[in-house]
């Protein structure tokens, strides 16, 4: 599986969540377990994943503010306006306390609810994400965004595919890359710009070693958007937080490599979150 398909039985909900409807998709039951996305996708992200922690947890993934399903008034958009949308979206479910996993710009969110409420917040995962804006990265996120203004959405979305897959899984995958681009080219442009200009400015490193939860922060050795010195440093500034790396991985690990990823979000929980805990 790569992406699409929910968990056969589960539930699509609407929900009001700070002034927006955001979607939201339940399977499962058991302690909460909320797959948070990346810039640029949905809730689909996590079909693999929910299909796999659907037996013995409740997982939950939605679509941001934005992006799929979701409302998208105009921007700006902003990480802390994702992160109260995502707190609104778990006052509506129901969820007191959870584990978060973040992916990318989502891990950026997870961060920020993880500082914000802590109180919410049981365990964290953050994946292929950094804890401060780089230059770089903006410098890449802003040339997708002339592109697609001077040649087009379909010219862009190649361009994302060169950053976010490795170049392993692409020349192995090209039907997948195929997949993401015409995906991509069909979303509604201008919520993904604002979308994209989220996080800018953006830098939780100083407060980090507030967090006391556990953490597992992830990255692909082969990351060329969010490289491994980015993510490594988000573990330093989390106290106590588990570091994993994953070989031959660029930035989409649960695309690329769902098996390892899964299994080492699985250890992860079966330690930190397990069911019967």
């Amino acid at each position: 599986m790569i992406w699409g398909s929910m968990p056969a039985g589960a539930v699509d909900r609407r929900v009001v969540a700070n002034g927006i409807t955001m979607r939201a998709v339940e399977a499962g039951t058991g302690p909460t377990l909320v797959l948070m996305h990346g810039l640029g996708w949905d809730a689909t992200l996590w079909a693999s994943a929910a299909c796999r922690f659907a037996d013995r947890y409740r997982v939950v993934a939605g679509d941001t503010r934005g992006h799929g399903q979701s409302d998208k008034p105009p921007g700006p958009y902003t990480i802390e306006l994702f992160a109260r949308d995502w707190v609104g979206c778990l006052d509506a479910l129901g969820i007191d306390r959870t584990c978060l996993v973040g992916f990318s710009q989502g891990g950026m969110v997870a961060q920020v609810i993880a500082l914000e409420h802590a109180e919410r917040v049981a365990a964290l995962v953050l994946v292929s994400t950094a804890c401060r804006s780089d230059p770089t990265a903006k410098e890449k996120m802003e040339e997708r965004i002339r592109l697609a203004r001077s040649e087009g959405p379909a010219a862009a979305a190649r361009l994302a595919a060169s950053s976010v897959f490795s170049k392993g899984f692409a020349d192995a995958h090209p039907d997948v890359v195929d997949k993401f681009v015409t995906w991509r080219t069909a979303m509604p442009q201008d919520p993904l710009l604002d979308a994209t200009r989220a996080g800018y400015g953006f830098d939780t490193s100083g407060r980090l070693s507030g967090v006391r939860v556990p953490t597992l922060v992830m990255y692909g050795d082969d990351d060329t958007l969010t490289p491994p010195a980015v993510v490594r440093h988000v573990a330093e500034c989390i106290p106590g937080s588990d570091l994993v790396g994953v070989p031959g991985a660029g930035h989409m690990i649960p695309i690329e490599q769902p098996e390892t990823f899964e299994t080492r979000l699985g250890a992860f929980l079966s330690k930190h979150y397990a069911p019967n805990s």
